[in-house]
């Protein structure tokens, strides 16, 4: 086998498929990235049994082929590759050769025939979305930070995806929770959607860890397509795909945890907020992870006190609409749901103590994070 191949198409390429290559597993081929080189394209695999992803990508065919190289050190090899075009090529025993000009690498590979083979789903009906709309829920439902390898619990190592309709209109919800917190986006557009195909059911549970790979597959827009079949989701955009195994369980009823009385808020500028909540986070620590609010009418203090540490307090002017009350919370819960709203200006509603806050924005419309406080 022999191919040349541009850089940055070959880079893109090998960039997306880190994130499953490079996960543990019994296997270890599955570290392995299969490049076939046949007509004028090379495809690129990787799985770790659970998630894989296929590619097409235009090259320069000299000998049709297919071998298998680690994953990692291919993608460091091209990243540090002059600019231009690279050759690759077979050799004798399995070794795999790289190179171009003065340039050249030879690495081992591993037999092509023991590489696990991607699961076959026919006829899966599809239904299409913008990519970089998928791309902003994902973004807004992102609570993976700090999970247990060892969690099993459909609810905490999934998100969701469910069918909605709201006035009259087809449309798709994203929820996501790590137990402390929960976030929840719609897409409803103004044109109307196709009902999202998820083989019957209202909705369905993706696994978490592969919404890193989506995001890398949803850059440059586009239309990206999504469809379920029996135990399996496809991801589609162009010549790339996504394929894996969706978490099985039932998701709890999320809305048990939204408060229905969301009569009493404050508005407060977003980046200022940010910025406070930054600051606090300087000293907090494993033993010490809460902020504290002190709400009143008319100002917001937000105050650190770490004993191992030092303290720290700030104050925000604010028009709340209802009584005075001390609160505390993860400062870092705050500045994840925060970061990827759009809203210049953020409604907090918080009622006391021992009611979770939610933010909402009106450049955010049909979003909402869901924060629970912390013992005092």
């Amino acid at each position: 086998m022999q191919f040349s191949i541009s850089k940055e198409i070959f880079l893109d390429g090998i960039t997306k498929v880190q994130g499953i290559a490079g996960r543990k597993t019994t296997f270890p081929i599955t570290a392995n990235v299969l490049i076939s080189a046949q007509g004028s394209t090379i495809t690129l695999v990787a799985t770790d049994l659970e998630i894989g992803f296929k590619g097409h990508y235009p090259a320069t065919v000299e000998e049709e082929g297919t071998i298998t190289i680690p994953g990692k050190k291919l993608f460091e090899i091209v990243r540090e590759f002059p600019h231009g075009a690279i050759d690759v090529r077979d050799l004798e025993n399995g070794w795999v050769q790289i190179f171009k000009d003065k340039v050249q690498y030879k690495i081992v590979g591993m037999d092509p025939n023991d590489f696990p083979k991607l699961p076959e789903v026919e006829g899966m009906e599809l239904f299409e979305l913008d990519s970089l709309v998928f791309a902003d829920m994902i973004e807004k439902t992102n609570l993976s930070g700090g999970m247990s390898s060892e969690e099993k619990r459909p609810h905490l190592i999934g998100v969701y995806l469910e069918k909605i309709v709201q006035e009259e209109k087809n449309g798709l919800r994203m929820v996501s929770t790590d137990g402390n917190r929960l976030a929840r986006v719609d897409y409803i557009p103004d044109e109307g959607m196709q009902p999202p195909a998820f083989d019957g059911a209202k909705g369905v549970i993706l696994p978490k860890k592969v919404m890193t790979e989506i995001l890398r597959v949803s850059e440059g827009g586009g239309k990206i397509s999504l469809g379920v079949q029996k135990n399996y989701f496809v991801i589609q955009k162009e010549a790339e795909t996504i394929i894996g195994r969706l978490v099985e369980g039932e998701y709890p009823d999320y809305n048990l945890v939204i408060p229905n009385d969301l009569e009493t808020f404050f508005e407060i500028e977003k980046q200022p907020f940010v910025s406070i909540l930054k600051r606090m986070s300087i000293l907090c620590s494993e033993r010490y992870r809460a902020v504290r609010f002190k709400v009143d009418p008319q100002r917001l203090e937000v105050s650190v006190n770490n004993p191992e540490l030092g303290d720290s307090n700030e104050e925000m002017p604010i028009a709340f609409n209802g009584g005075a009350f001390e609160a505390a919370f993860n400062p870092r819960f705050f500045v994840d749901a925060l970061n990827p709203m759009k809203s210049d200006m953020i409604k907090v509603n918080i009622l006391d103590s021992s009611k979770p806050c939610i933010l909402e924005g009106s450049e955010d419309p049909r979003y909402l994070s869901v924060i629970m406080p912390m013992r005092m």
